[in-house]
């Protein structure tokens, strides 16, 4: 499969949902997906934590009171999702105003992979305040 130029945010808008919901298409190939499933599924046990209605692995590290541990992202990670994330313009018009460009870091700096059960889903919360929600990619 041949993926296509990531379009802006402004042509990924869901136009009935709230306004920071997005979706873009076939983000990732079939291959790649099932690439990344698989170095989740083989993350060592310890990698794993257990936690009410759902396993959950983080990556680089835990949070450490609100601050993460300055380390790189797995390559896995990286390329594409980094990659890819990295290169999204929020619209068509502005190519140095990347989705990023507001946050510290200027590019995805932790991540969350979480695994619910069957029938269930994420519960209403808030993140902590060492996170800067720039972005979610969810799989099902």
């Amino acid at each position: 499969m041949t993926l296509q130029p990531l379009p802006s945010l402004a042509e990924a808008k869901i136009t009935t949902l709230p306004a920071s919901a997005f979706y873009i298409p076939n983000f990732l190939s079939e291959e790649e997906e099932a690439s990344i499933l698989q170095k989740i599924a083989e993350a060592p046990k310890p990698r794993w934590k257990q936690l009410t209605h759902r396993r959950l692995q983080t990556w680089p590290s835990d949070l450490v009171h609100d601050k993460l541990i300055d380390a790189p992202l797995p390559r896995w990670l990286e390329t594409p999702i980094v990659t890819r994330l990295c290169d999204l313009r929020r619209s068509n018009d502005d190519a140095s105003d990347s989705l990023f460009s507001d946050s510290p870091h200027k590019r995805p700096n932790h991540v969350l992979i979480n695994e619910y059960p069957p029938g269930v889903g994420i519960m209403p919360h808030k993140a902590s305040l060492g996170y800067v929600v720039a972005y979610t990619q969810e799989y099902s």
